[in-house]
């Protein structure tokens, strides 16, 4: 048997609860009205009768009815009479049974003419006129006691089906729409599932919105643009490294063709030997950062934090490109402050001037400088790594953190013949390094006049 939707669900519910809510409402004014009623009914009989007895008198051994003297009121009916039921005067209501059963100053429920009544007896008792009973009489049905409650009763009872059909209307009509948004929830997820169209969005509020089911649909929009993102990056990053092995693998085979043609030719074996270790480490060099970035974004790269000399890292990180800057006629000048230690993962503080010095030193210009300078301050070490080489264009700085991404100024130094070694990796390992020490990091370029990376890691 097929399940109800949560929606018709909600809305029986709602209808049966406002249905349970109208009933025992009306079952508790019931209550205490027939309470209230039945109070009401019995001060009118005895306060008819009482007045009755004042209004009967014996006099001389002789008994006496004051002309005045009330019979009716409000539905109850006073009879004087004797002991043997035989009426002397008042007014018997109709299907009352015959006078008989007195009891003094009680209230009493007696069965009649398919009717029950309530009676009420007081007794006047004279040794001349023998035991005079006068007898209060009043209806014990509702109907009778309170007319108008029957007929509103009556009428509640007409407009309960009326009543459970527009609860039950309300109940659907605040359920379709408070489960609307779910329902165009439910609908962008299978189109996307059916169509692979990431791009769509449910567009129903903001996160911020107070309708929980709204700010749920703001939350899945932001997960869908995170989720782009995250897809457009990887199939980027896939095509990047597939172009990146690209290349040198069809150096390496070119050149390994060329050797295999000229066997007898030992210069021209050494030089494609040559080229093809020199591809081989370029593939290396990227297979590795690759992993390290993978494992980075799955965290699985850990760092082994560890008291260390920021200055000493970059003396050594300085030290290890110095060749490397003499090729270009660079000069790079380390200006770092000692003692500033701090706790971090040595090995990977210097990888980061690693990459950093080695883009200034390739980007530089011929004669030029690189500066790295250290300082400590007062909530934590600043460190800077600048160059005064051909620079980076303002469209381009947002971008350079991206992996495999490379600005202008890379495309015209390898146009120029210079070898670019670098396969747009080394900026986002920087970019990682630096956050997983707790730190900022920020660049600062403009075209010809040079780059410099800003760095801040607080205590």
């Amino acid at each position: 048997m097929k399940r109800l939707s949560i929606k018709n669900r909600m809305a029986l519910w709602y209808a049966f609860s406002i249905l349970a809510i109208i009933l025992l409402t009306m079952a508790l004014l019931l209550a205490v009205g027939d309470s209230l009623i039945l109070d009401e009914t019995e001060k009118n009989l005895m306060s008819l009768t009482d007045r009755a007895v004042r209004d009967v008198r014996i006099t001389d051994g002789a008994l006496s009815i004051d002309e005045d003297i009330t019979y009716y009121n409000d539905g109850a009916y006073v009879v004087v009479c004797r002991d043997d039921g035989t009426v002397i005067s008042g007014l018997l209501m109709e299907g009352f049974p015959p006078l008989s059963d007195f009891s003094e100053n009680e209230i009493r429920k007696v069965p009649g003419d398919g009717r029950n009544y309530y009676t009420y007896d007081r007794l006047i008792e004279n040794r001349k006129t023998g035991r005079i009973w006068v007898r209060g009489m009043t209806s014990a049905e509702l109907s009778d006691m309170a007319p108008s409650a029957m007929k509103m009763l009556y009428g509640f009872l007409i407009a309960l089906p009326v009543l459970f059909v527009l609860a039950m209307a309300g109940g659907w009509m605040i359920t379709r729409q408070a489960f609307a948004p779910l329902s165009r929830i439910i609908d962008t997820a299978e189109s996307i599932r059916q169509g692979g169209d990431l791009s769509a969005r449910i567009g129903l509020g903001d996160v911020h919105d107070s309708d929980e089911i709204r700010r749920t649909a703001a939350v899945f929009d932001e997960m869908l643009d995170q989720i782009e993102n995250d897809f457009e990056n990887e199939k980027r990053f896939t095509n990047n490294a597939s172009h990146e092995l690209r290349t040198p693998v069809a150096v390496i085979k070119a050149q390994s063709e060329y050797a295999l043609d000229n066997p007898d030719d030992p210069e021209e074996i050494r030089e494609s030997l040559q080229e093809i270790k020199k591809q081989a480490d370029s593939m290396a060099s990227l297979i590795e950062q690759l992993l390290r970035l993978s494992r980075a974004d799955r965290g699985i790269e850990q760092l082994k934090k560890e008291p260390a000399d920021i200055s000493l890292i970059a003396e050594e990180a300085a030290s290890r490109h110095l060749q490397y800057a003499r090729t270009k006629n660079i000069t790079i000048r380390t200006d770092a402050e000692e003692g500033c230690y701090m706790p971090c993962d040595a090995v990977f503080i210097g990888r980061m001037f690693d990459n950093l010095i080695d883009n200034a030193v390739k980007y530089g210009t011929e004669g030029g400088t690189v500066d790295i300078i250290v300082r400590k301050e007062d909530a934590g070490i600043a460190v800077k790594v600048a160059d005064n080489g051909i620079g980076i264009a303002e469209k381009d700085l947002d971008h350079i953190w991206e992996r495999f991404y490379r600005a202008d100024r890379e495309r015209r130094t390898d146009s120029a013949g210079e070898d670019a070694r670098s396969m747009g990796l080394g900026l986002p390992m920087v970019q990682w390094i630096v956050r997983e020490h707790g730190g900022t990091v920020k660049a600062v370029s403009a075209l010809g006049k040079g780059t410099a990376f800003i760095i801040f890691f607080p205590y």
